[in-house]
């Protein structure tokens, strides 16, 4: 079964910009969508990025963390990634439980050096390469730290 490729001239949300789209499909499909969809030009679509990218930044800047040194695809990137790890590492840290002060005072000096450790790493390539690191990665490390603060 093969779809039909069209051509479709569509107007950007924003700018106004006339630009052309091809959709797959039928023919009354398509028209729904070229008329209910909201379309934006590459240029629009790159601003967008751009300015989620310093609100990132700035935000992270506010926490203690350095701007990221890259090419300019990869540090909107590493930024976005970067927020995502951030947050899975305050939410670890939110939902533990802990028995006694000790223990709660011991986790947080682990997760301080954790953060430490992070604030150290400014290539925009070290965070891309981390992309797939998952709450359990995270707190295994972090469990590792605390280990070794409680031997000292």
């Amino acid at each position: 079964m093969t779809d039909d490729i069209s051509t479709y001239s569509v107007k950007c949300r924003t700018c106004r910009t006339r630009f052309t789209v091809q959709l797959f499909g039928s023919h009354e499909k398509n028209l729904f969508l070229v008329d209910k969809k909201d379309w934006y030009c590459e240029a629009c679509k790159q601003e967008y990025a751009r300015q989620q990218a310093a609100k990132l930044a700035e935000a992270q800047e506010s926490s203690g963390f350095p701007a990221l040194q890259g090419t300019p695809k990869q540090v909107p990137w590493a930024e976005k990634l970067r927020a995502e790890l951030i947050n899975k590492l305050d939410y670890l840290q939110k939902s533990l439980k802990f028995e006694d002060e000790s223990q709660k005072a011991l986790s947080a000096m682990a997760f301080d050096q954790f953060r430490d450790a992070w604030r150290e790493k400014t290539d925009a390539k070290w965070w891309i390469d981390q992309r797939r690191m998952t709450v359990r990665d995270i707190s295994r490390r972090v469990a590792e730290i605390s280990a070794a603060l409680e031997k000292r």
